[in-house]
């Protein structure tokens, strides 16, 4: 895992330099789709999933949502996506019911769209259109730089969609950026988040997509029970929760949505919890450095990856190997 975090940089400047004009086409031709669209996946890559649903509603008004792939898998429900897309994101390609769904979708009128690191795969030769991450080998059970590299292929995506000339150019010099977030030094939340009882992580816009993500890697790593929650959510029940043994990280977005996520940093530090930020330096609670970002949208990509080298030199300071947890293998196949 260690290894694999610090290749993050040089895969996407790789994946950059190899496939951007690639993504950017494959945007501009979701433009001119006018029905549903629809992501399809699992774990890490929902939370890209969840990245590129945020960047595409907000930027564009069109609503995306993210199929549970049981509706076909399990119910074998007849989709009504005349027109659409199903847009799949997948380390592996091979799940079961990832690949029942991406048919259901083509059998309801979608094209299907796959942004995948293992190709061929079975869902790659399913796919109207199959996109690599062009990661290498991930050997860790917990994904990172394929997760990276997904994060960096749907903003490509839509980019396209959106001709945006300024994300493209900042796309270009991202690797510049994720290189500094691996010099930021997170240890002040170590001795917090290895005691408490439970951790809440938050965000809010594209930063809740990374919230998941960082939640699931500390329970993958660290055996942590840690739950994400939208800033705003959070306040409607578990803000009950907030008190003493109980660490709260936040992820601060720069752009709208601040001030959602500082109102309930500041209730959960008012009542006991040991509170830490990334990407706003308040009073009230502890700063984690995160390198600027070359575009506000790119924020999210920059503070993950420099989460993920706390996580992982965390599970080693608590006796547990990162790269082995137990009950997990590297390829998980469900229905």
């Amino acid at each position: 895992m260690f290894r694999e975090i610090a290749e993050i940089p040089a895969v996407v400047e790789r994946q950059i330099n190899e496939l951007l004009p690639v993504y950017l086409e494959i945007g501009k031709m979701l433009v001119t789709r006018s029905g549903p669209i629809i992501t399809c996946a699992r774990g890490t890559s929902d939370q890209a999933a969840q990245y590129f649903k945020f960047l595409v509603e907000s930027g564009t008004g069109r609503p995306v949502t993210s199929m549970p792939p049981s509706i076909a898998s399990v119910y074998h429900s007849k989709l009504k996506l005349e027109d659409g897309v199903c847009l799949s994101i997948s380390q592996s390609g091979g799940s079961p019911d990832l690949l029942a769904l991406q048919n259901a979708a083509q059998e309801g009128g979608a094209i299907a769209v796959s942004v995948l690191n293992t190709i061929p795969s079975p869902m790659s030769v399913n796919s109207d259109y199959s996109l690599p991450l062009v990661a290498g080998k991930e050997n860790a059970v917990a994904a990172t730089k394929s997760f990276v590299a997904s994060l960096v292929a749907v903003a490509a995506i839509y980019a396209g969609m959106k001709n945006d000339t300024s994300l493209i150019e900042a796309l270009k010099i991202l690797p510049d950026s994720l290189d500094k977030s691996l010099g930021m030094n997170w240890d002040a939340a170590t001795d917090a988040f290895k005691n408490s009882q439970s951790l809440f992580v938050l965000g809010r816009g594209a930063g809740y997509a990374i919230a998941g993500e960082a939640s699931l890697k500390l329970k993958e790593t660290c055996q942590i029970h840690a739950e994400s929650y939208s800033a705003a959510e959070v306040q409607h029940g578990p803000m009950v929760l907030a008190r003493k043994k109980l660490a709260v990280l936040a992820f601060f977005p720069s752009g709208r949505g601040h001030e959602s996520v500082l109102k309930s940093v500041e209730i959960f530090s008012r009542n006991g919890a040991s509170v830490f930020t990334v990407g706003s330096d308040l009073g009230t609670a502890s700063n984690l450095s995160s390198a600027p970002s070359p575009h506000f949208l790119l924020n999210e990509i920059c503070q993950i990856t420099s989460f993920y080298k706390f996580v992982e030199k965390l599970s080693c300071h608590m006796g547990l190997n990162p790269d082995k947890p137990p009950l997990l293998n590297k390829i998980t196949e469900t229905i």
